[in-house]
Order: C-alpha cells, then sequence, then structure tokens
C-alpha cells in the first residue's frame, strides 16, 4: 500500500511550478495557502490535508485527485536521463532533456540526485 502523505509530497514536488502558476489565477488566501503547503512539506510535515483544502476535496477524493495529477499541471514528457528526490522524501523522479539544466526540487529548492 502506498503511503498517502509520501504519495501527496510526491505530486506536490512534481507539479509544483505549474501549481503555483494556476494558483496566480486565484485569491492571495489561495496563494498564502500554497506557500504554507510548500513550507510545511519543505519541514516535512504532512500536506495531504492542506492539498484538499487547496483542492477543496475530501480526503478521498484528494488522494484519488493526486493520483491523476494536481488541477492546472499538465502531462510530462519523456527523457533519456533519470533523477530523484535529492533526500529521498517522497518518489517524484524528473528526466531533463539531453545536455539540460538539472532538475532541482521544487520543495526544497535543490538539484534532484541522480538515479
Amino acid at each position: 500500500m502506498v503511503d498517502a502523505e509520501r504519495a501527496a509530497l510526491t505530486t506536490l514536488c512534481k507539479e509544483f511550478d505549474a501549481l503555483i502558476g494556476e494558483t496566480r489565477l486565484h485569491t492571495a488566501a489561495r496563494q498564502e495557502l500554497l506557500e504554507r503547503i510548500a513550507a510545511e512539506a519543505r519541514a516535512r510535515r504532512p500536506v495531504l490535508a492542506l492539498l484538499g483544502e487547496l483542492l477543496h476535496t475530501d480526503r478521498e477524493t484528494t488522494l484519488r485527485t493526486l493520483a491523476t495529477g494536481l488541477p492546472g499541471a499538465g502531462p510530462g514528457t519523456a527523457r533519456a536521463e533519470n533523477f530523484r528526490c535529492p533526500d529521498g522524501a517522497c518518489d517524484r523522479t524528473a528526466v531533463p532533456p539531453p545536455a539540460g539544466a538539472l532538475p532541482r526540487c521544487a520543495v526544497m529548492g535543490r538539484p534532484m540526485a541522480r538515479g
């Protein structure tokens, strides 16, 4: 069984930039909530309930929503080299374009680890 908080953090990190862009189209309160979610994620505290608040969903609906991606975050693209969460806190992987910039953890702001 997948840990719900780990899955939430993985999705948040994977789609963080797109979520910020989407949230900028909303109220200041929603933008502040996203900042709070990011702060909690950086501190490695639970974020699932806060994501539910952001999405206006209950726990089960939030889990189903996270399984398909966050609203406003489009699909990724496949590449050759894999990178992973720099401290192993989530299951995010990233595949940059060949000779492209190294991907960074959107939550922590650190470069992702190879492999």
